[in-house]
């Protein structure tokens, strides 16, 4: 709305707002002279009453024109006009008083000067002119027509007319003064309304959290970045003491912090406090700005992992091929000796351990020499759904899948990727969740559930398990290479899914709890696929 609109609007509701008071008060005042009218005429008896009735007529008509003037303010309309109209109306009203009560020689003549202060508050200056006017004419008319004994009081008449233009004169002036205040206080009211609604979108915008405590550790404010953060809200909080939910942003003045949602999940919290001043540097209470540092922080642990695999893989390539040879060497040797029909039975039970377990040691160099210099992409758009189903088949026959039942939730999912990597992936993952069903507790049965789809993002692909699920601790690094919980595992079926997944451009997570994990793997889509980052080393 335009500042000279709402300028209007508000002298129009202010003009309103007086001329319901001014009607009430007069209510009030004529409702008092109707009682003392009363009281009067009760103690003078029968044979004064017909001289009150003047006075009684006066008073049914300010009751009868009160009433009209506040149906009239019911619709809000011509309120100017209607303010004239309670001028005329008072100076009306004090004209029949005084005739009533003797005119030169009433006590009441002052009730004009009360018609010419209610011009000033009605109309400011130009109230007041009118209103001393309409009140100096009635007056020396009613002297001159009705006047009373004796010669005309032409110097009582000359006294209140004056008393009538001082009163328009002071009155005018305080009104005007008022005026001039009360425009002053609403232009700074605007102002406070403007930087007050500036403050709130600045600070609503915001995409940092903003808590403020004032001096007893209460809440005055949280954000909408906040509260979203959080999960707890400014009705919730406010008034309430901090420490009930923020005990942790005053630890210290800046650092991070775990933050559990009220939803379970667990959030990275970035905070720094500051003190508040108002004016004169007078300490109000204090401020946390916070963030949601959880991303950031995976991401650096995503960073850091993936040049911790490109280091290793660099040092690998040499090492495994290194140990390659020499093993091969080793192996054949055992081999010609096992041949000699001269060996007993316990050498040659000797000779079989070290074949085994050489056997073992290059499966493993293999294995972490595939992880450690991974082949090249070889990218092709096939169905996730088809991709898992034949894996699934191949899995079914697995010794141990022996005794695991298998639910399959396969969706289309068009993604390209390189099959075969893909396929490592789930087999990986079937395999650790086999593993951790029957590997941990030596149980019989169990269910793993393999399930794909399609959505906004690309393509996704998850493997639940039944099983113990993952501890807490051990969240953090069970794609670390070389990480297991197992007695034979070689902690690298894991880190191979990780590297596989990243070598897509996509992402993998694990959710734990006492009844299994689910991993869920999460594939771009297509048009998205040219752009995925592809590890080093």
């Amino acid at each position: 709305m335009p500042p000279a609109t709402t300028s209007a609007a508000r002298r129009g509701e202010a003009l309103h707002r007086k001329l319901v008071w001014l009607t009430s008060l007069r209510v009030v005042i004529v409702t008092v002279l109707l009682g003392g009218t009363v009281a009067v005429a009760a103690q003078l008896g029968a044979v004064a009453a017909s001289a009150f009735q003047p006075v009684y007529a006066t008073i049914a008509a300010t009751y009868a024109s009160s009433i009209a003037i506040g149906l009239l303010l019911r619709t809000r309309r011509g309120l100017v006009a209607l303010a004239y109209g309670q001028l005329l109306l008072d100076v009306c009203i004090a004209l029949a008083v005084v005739c009533a009560t003797g005119v030169s020689e009433s006590i009441f003549v002052f009730m004009f000067s009360l018609g010419v202060v209610n011009g000033a508050i009605l109309l400011y200056r130009r109230g007041a002119i009118v209103a001393a006017a309409l009140s100096a004419a009635a007056y020396v008319g009613a002297a001159s027509l009705i006047g009373g004994p004796g010669p005309f009081p032409a110097a009582r008449v000359f006294a209140h007319t004056m008393a009538f233009a001082a009163t328009a004169a002071l009155a005018s002036y305080l009104a005007e003064l008022l005026r001039s205040t009360g425009e002053r206080l609403a232009e700074r009211e605007t102002q406070i309304e403007t930087i007050t609604a500036l403050h709130e979108s600045i600070v609503q915008s915001l995409t940092s959290g903003l808590l403020t405590v004032d001096l007893d550790g209460r809440v005055t404010f949280l954000n909408a970045a906040g509260e979203l953060m959080t999960g707890l809200s400014l009705a919730r909080v406010r008034g309430a003491p901090a420490d009930r939910w923020f005990s942790g942003f005053v630890a210290t003045p800046r650092g991070e912090l775990d933050w559990e949602r009220a939803s379970g999940e667990r959030i990275r919290l970035g905070y720094s406090t500051f003190p508040l001043h108002a004016a004169r540097g007078r300490d109000i209470g204090r401020a946390v700005i916070f963030q949601d540092l959880t991303e950031l922080r995976d991401m650096e642990a995503a960073v850091q992992r993936t040049q911790r695999l490109a280091d290793l893989g660099g040092v690998a390539a040499g090492l495994a091929h290194e140990l390659r040879n020499p093993l091969a060497s080793m192996s054949g040797s055992i081999e010609l000796l096992r041949a000699t029909a001269s060996l007993g039975e316990e050498d040659r039970r000797l000779m079989d351990i070290v074949l085994r377990e050489a056997s073992r040691l290059d499966e493993l160099v293999t294995a972490f020499l595939g992880f450690a210099r991974p082949a090249p992409l070889r990218r092709a758009r096939v169905d996730l759904a088809a991709l898992s189903a034949e894996t699934l088949e191949v899995f079914a026959n697995d010794p141990s899948a022996a005794s695991i039942r298998v639910d399959p939730a396969l969706a289309p999912a068009a993604v390209e990727c390189d099959a075969d990597q893909v396929r490592q992936v789930l087999w990986n993952l079937l395999q650790n969740a086999a593993q951790a069903i029957t590997g941990a507790s030596e149980r019989r049965g169990g269910r793993i559930r393999v399930a794909c789809g399609q959505d906004g993002g690309g393509a996704w692909l998850e493997v639940e398990d039944d099983g113990p699920g993952i501890a807490p601790a051990d969240l953090g690094r069970i794609f670390l290479p070389f990480f297991t919980t197992k007695d034979e595992g070689t902690g690298l079926g894991l880190a191979t899914v990780h590297r596989i997944v990243d070598s897509h451009g996509g992402t993998v997570t694990v959710d734990s709890g006492a009844a299994g994990a689910r991993f869920r793997v999460r594939l771009p889509h297509p048009a998205l696929a040219a752009v995925a980052v592809r590890p080093t080393g």
